[in-house]
């Protein structure tokens, strides 16, 4: 098993990676000007063990485009266009992609306009990821800065620029999103209450809210739901984000079993190493690698049949590890 594994660094910034067409696609997010990679895929090769390789292993790249917005974090690939989540500058970048899959200069952009009630963190909007439906027929655009998701039609590969605002509880603070592949419902992991919104996709009602850390909420991350659709796993960071009121809970991941209708039952809380920003399930699915930045560590625990998370069997020391991705074959 090889992983490849973004770090923060001054270069890289919170970075994001993505893999299509034969390529791997890495974005620098920064302030003062974030951009999209591009390497070669082939540069990679997969591991019979675990294994770690870093950005720099990709090579040179093949190209890079500047981004119009401020700390770009989130990349979705459409078959015609690379979709940009711009975190800072609350907008959403369109590139379009040539034949080899290679974006082209000059994006799309669309601006989104409000706020939301938290003092600080929502004075504006602020993109944070966009997620293809399992149809590929809708895209959902979340905005932690708004408390909205905003769903767009998907043709031709493309995304048609026109929404619908779908507007979350107040001070919720949307981050990450899963769509189930069996019901019409998507789980919204939310990074200020901590907690997952389950939402029927026809009519977009709320059927439920599930708190992860109702103790000290402000630090939800990532959210992945199994293959099957059986079991959701969403990561929290409350030790890292929680200032001097540090949560007994810990940092950790929380599993869910998937009951049907959009109901939820709370399965385990497993406390990991401090900061969980993203992690994934292994393409096995026999375990999650979690990417513990603040620990600089990556961990390694195994999933149980019924979606529980075992102890932690293998750590790997790294430098702030931002985001982790297995190479596909």
């Amino acid at each position: 098993m090889s992983l490849l594994i973004g770090t923060y660094n001054p270069y890289w910034g919170h970075t994001y990676i993505a893999e299509g067409n034969g390529k791997i696609y890495v974005l620098r997010s920064l302030a003062e000007g974030s951009s999209l990679c591009v390497f070669e895929k082939s540069n990679l090769q997969g591991e019979d063990s675990l294994s770690i390789v870093t950005l720099e292993a990709l090579g040179e790249k093949l190209m890079e485009v500047t981004t119009p917005g401020k700390h770009s974090c989130h990349i979705t690939l459409l078959e015609h266009q690379a979709v940009l989540a711009d975190y800072t500058s609350g907008t959403l970048s369109l590139f379009e992609l040539d034949e080899e899959g290679l974006p082209q200069p000059n994006p799309q952009q669309i601006i989104f306009e409000g706020s939301g009630s938290h003092p600080t963190r929502q004075t504006s909007p602020h993109i944070h990821s966009s997620w293809l439906s399992t149809d590929g027929k809708m895209l959902i655009v979340v905005d932690l800065g708004c408390d909205a998701l905003y769903r767009f039609e998907v043709a031709d590969g493309r995304v048609v620029n026109r929404y619908e605002r779908i507007d979350l509880p107040s001070g919720c603070g949307p981050r990450h999103c899963a769509f189930s592949p069996q019901e019409d419902i998507l789980y919204v992991a939310t990074e200020l209450s901590d907690e997952v919104l389950v939402y029927r996709t026809s009519g977009f009602a709320l059927l439920g809210r599930y708190a992860v850390n109702a103790e000290n909420p402000n630090g939800g991350g990532h959210i992945v739901l199994s293959d099957d659709g059986n079991y959701l796993y969403v990561s929290t960071r409350v030790s890292s984000t929680a200032g001097e009121k540090i949560s007994k809970l810990g940092d950790g991941v929380a599993v869910f079993k998937c009951c049907g209708g959009g109901k939820l039952e709370l399965l385990q809380y497993k406390t990991t190493g401090r900061h969980p920003r993203h992690f994934a399930i292994t393409q096995d699915g026999n375990n999650i690698v979690v990417a513990c930045r603040d620990d600089n560590r990556i961990e390694l625990y195994p999933l149980d049949k019924e979606g529980t998370m075992g102890e932690c069997v293998e750590t790997i020391e790294t430098p702030s590890p931002v985001y982790v991705h297995e190479n596909s074959d």
